[in-house]
């Protein structure tokens, strides 16, 4: 009995203990065991790989919505990138169309240069039905009113000399060019200088003139005198019918500014004087001014002329020509 007691108990030990261990095994495999902390750490490792992957296609998803927003700018950019190019292009084409048009100039200038150099100078011309003279280009005034400072051409006609001043002979062959003269109301000895510094092709171009019939008319500055540094007044008698004195001005102190003669205030002195030797030299005479100086002035200058008993001619300023 008391042999099978102990076995009994032994038996309840030995269940005991093998119930302990498979609770611990079951504890091992189904707790919070190494192996369970391993697959659950796995299973961490997953979720995390998990949510790292979906991360991932978002933010593969999210840079492609970025790059809709940025490729949207993309295409603004490169909607503006071409107007900008455009106004690049225009710019540039603008300033070729400028570039050619430069070049084109300068051929037209070398082009009108040569034509310059290569057209003849012109010694007679006509206006209003009378033949003019230019024989030279020289001039003891510096006008402010006068047309040549504006202008190379006078009514079409180019007076400028390239060639130097023409002897009488170079005026007669250009004046026979020109048909029969006889048509001409007078010859005026008038131009782009002041012609008293070509007193002597004067008298010999008055003698050929006369013997054609036709008058002469003197346009100057009045101050032929000083130019040739003697009275030249009794060379024009019986060659000039007829002088044109440019007054300008009623005083030196207005004169001088405008006109701006090279002897100072000597010249308007020349121009009063030379209008005396000519009407006591019996050669018909009048002084001319033009009437953009002002009533006032035109009233002084009237008071002048008759003081010295010169009649006054008051004369449209020439603005186109």
């Amino acid at each position: 009995m008391e042999e099978n007691k102990n076995k009994n108990e032994q038996q309840q030990n030995v269940n005991a203990s093998g119930g302990r261990k498979r609770r611990r095994r079951h504890r091992g495999h189904g707790g919070n065991g190494q192996q369970g902390q391993t697959a659950q750490s796995q299973q961490n490792v997953q979720n995390q790989q998990n949510v790292q992957n979906q991360q991932n296609v978002q933010q593969q998803n999210q840079p492609h919505g970025n790059q809709n927003k940025q490729g949207g700018q993309g295409k603004q950019k490169h909607k503006n990138k071409p107007n900008a190019n455009n106004e690049n292009n225009q710019n540039a084409g603008g300033q070729k169309q400028q570039n050619a048009q430069n070049q084109q100039n300068v051929k037209n200038n070398v082009k009108n240069e040569k034509k310059e150099e290569n057209r003849k100078d012109t010694y007679a011309y006509t206006l209003d039905g009378n033949l003019y003279i230019n024989l030279t280009n020289k001039c003891s005034n510096g006008c402010d009113f006068c047309v040549r400072n504006e202008r190379s051409s006078y009514y079409g006609n180019y007076l400028w000399l390239r060639h130097g001043d023409p002897m009488p002979e170079k005026v007669i062959g250009a004046v026979n060019g020109m048909g029969d003269i006889s048509r001409f109301k007078e010859v005026v000895f008038c131009g782009f200088g002041e012609p008293t510094y070509k007193v002597a092709e004067i008298i010999t171009l008055c003698d050929y003139f006369h013997n054609k019939g036709l008058k002469t008319r003197l346009n100057t500055n009045g101050q032929g005198n000083l130019i040739n540094k003697r009275d030249i007044v009794p060379d024009l008698k019986g060659k000039i019918d007829f002088v044109n004195i440019s007054l300008n001005a009623s005083c030196v102190e207005k004169y001088q500014p405008i006109c701006r003669s090279q002897f100072g205030e000597a010249g308007f002195a020349g121009v009063i004087d030379f209008a005396k030797l000519c009407r006591k030299n019996g050669v018909d005479c009048r002084f001319s001014i033009v009437d953009c100086i002002g009533e006032e002035e035109i009233e002084a200058c009237k008071r002048l002329a008759e003081s010295i008993k010169i009649p006054l001619y008051i004369r449209k300023y020439i603005t186109d020509s």
